[in-house]
């Protein structure tokens, strides 16, 4: 009985090795080049470089001499080398945004001050913009309205306006408003934009009719000027560069902490 267990032990071992020997062979003629590559002008068309590459993986492990290999890994190689070129574009346009704005350092509070390249903001003018403050650990967007003309409007309110769509900025009248006199009297604000204000811009920026209101004892309500739009879109745009970079240096900076470097 032992002897007959034993054989049939030998048996089952010798049919497994066979099976070994051969299911490479199998996975080989089921992994076929042809069956493999039949729709990889779809894939590659359709952005899928993750099946493409396993396609890659599984030709260069049952078929590293075929034709249908190199093609693949040619294939491969192609769509990282046009998806890097596309990147490489798009930082150098998002870059080209935070370029053409004018910028400031004050070297005792250590900020950068980013402002539009299309007009300087004095207080005594009649502008709506917005610019940016970026110090070492952070970026912020701060919103500027101004009026300027003969007579006190006194304004306690100030409002933004696209297509029927108004937002009240929120601002402390003691702290966040200025006024000044000479011949002619002008009033403004200088507050920071907070998130629910920011998503208003985004949307304002790419509507029909926009509008700002300055509102108190007396209101003064104009259009903004097409260059005052297209200045908050640059200034938007720049500003969502450079919040992405500094998001990925803090990421760098981690991982480099995480790996003890």
């Amino acid at each position: 009985m032992e002897r007959k267990i034993q054989s049939l032990t030998s048996e089952v071992t010798q049919l497994r090795d066979s099976l070994n020997k051969v299911m490479p062979e199998l996975e080989g003629y089921r992994n076929s080049p042809e069956k493999l590559c039949s729709n990889i002008d779809e894939l590659y068309k359709a952005g899928d470089i993750y099946e493409l590459k396993s396609i890659k993986d599984k030709l260069e492990k049952y078929h590293p001499e075929s034709k249908e290999y190199t093609m693949v890994k040619d294939l491969v190689s192609k769509y990282e080398k046009e998806q890097q070129e596309k990147a490489d574009a798009e930082k150098k346009e998002r870059l080209q945004a935070v370029n053409k704005l004018r910028k400031k350092y004050d070297d005792i509070n250590h900020i950068t001050w980013y402002e539009n390249p299309y007009f300087r903001h004095y207080t005594n003018t009649n502008y709506t913009s917005i610019y940016i403050g970026q110090d070492e650990s952070s970026i912020w967007l701060r919103l500027m309205m101004s009026y300027e003309g003969e007579d006190w409007i006194f304004f306690e309110s100030a409002y933004l306006s696209y297509d029927g769509n108004t937002f009240n900025i929120p601002f402390d009248k003691y702290r966040d408003k200025k006024t000044e006199n000479d011949t002619r009297v002008w009033e403004w604000i200088d507050v920071r934009v907070n998130d629910d204000l920011l998503a208003f811009l985004r949307k304002m920026v790419n509507g029909k009719s926009v509008k700002m209101r300055l509102s108190g004892k007396y209101t003064n309500t104009r259009k903004l000027t097409n260059t005052e739009i297209k200045a908050i879109k640059d200034v938007l745009l720049a500003y969502d560069v450079l919040e992405a970079e500094m998001r990925k240096e803090a990421k760098d900076e981690l991982v480099k902490s995480l790996k003890g470097e």
